[in-house]
């Protein structure tokens, strides 16, 4: 029984590089719920921000006396990463949506197991990974998003993808195939919007002004 609510909007912060840039700063400030994978408490704290929630196995809290207005869920198991154990609590919470912050910036290892879990919880869970740089989605069908002229737009398949169609981007593809490469780095947006349908599993990017 959690003694803390979960309010909408819901960011979690992962313990890669704190941002910089005002998009994702402005996410946390925004924030009704703040959860913290373990040790990234001590650097949301360090930016005068309390999480609401702290889960993970606990082995990385500098001082547990500085989140006295903090609910810890202590979960020991080795086996998943601290986000993934985030990301189930939410699934369990009945949670839709959520931003992910702080995943990327100090290991290249984990930033690439960390989008690799977009597509890993794509159906029950609705993650956007926001960087410095990066706004980045997983989609599996079509959807239209919201942009800007001149906005680098970058389509990568983590496995094939049969047919990519796309409107409103600078190099058009039409029932495309893609496969795990460079090809759909460095679009461009030339709109408000464009819009993206997939047959399989697609990580879109798209970059900040």
């Amino acid at each position: 029984m959690l003694n803390k609510k979960l309010i909408k909007p819901v960011v979690i912060v992962a313990n890669g590089k704190y941002p910089s840039h005002p998009y994702p700063l402005e996410q946390i400030k925004q924030a009704k719920t703040i959860i913290c994978t373990d040790g990234s408490a001590n650097k949301l704290k360090k930016h005068g921000y309390s999480p609401t929630f702290i889960i993970g196995d606990m082995d990385s809290i500098k001082n547990f006396t500085d989140f006295s207005d903090s609910e810890f869920l202590h979960i020991p198991r080795q086996d998943n990463t601290d986000l993934e154990k985030v990301f189930n609590f939410c699934v369990d919470s009945a949670i839709k949506e959520v931003t992910l912050i702080g995943a990327t910036g100090i290991r290249d290892d984990l930033a690439l197991a960390n989008m690799l879990l977009l597509l890993k919880y794509y159906e029950p869970l609705k993650i956007t990974m926001i960087t410095d740089n990066y706004s980045i989605e997983c989609l599996k069908g079509k959807r239209t998003f919201n942009s800007f002229d001149g906005q680098i737009v970058s389509l990568i398949a983590v496995y094939r993808v049969k047919s990519v169609t796309t409107k409103g981007l600078q190099y058009p593809l039409t029932r495309q195939a893609l496969s795990p490469s460079g090809y759909g780095v460095s679009n461009v947006s030339r709109s408000k919007k464009f819009s993206v349908k997939a047959s399989n599993k697609l990580l879109i990017f798209r970059g900040h002004k």
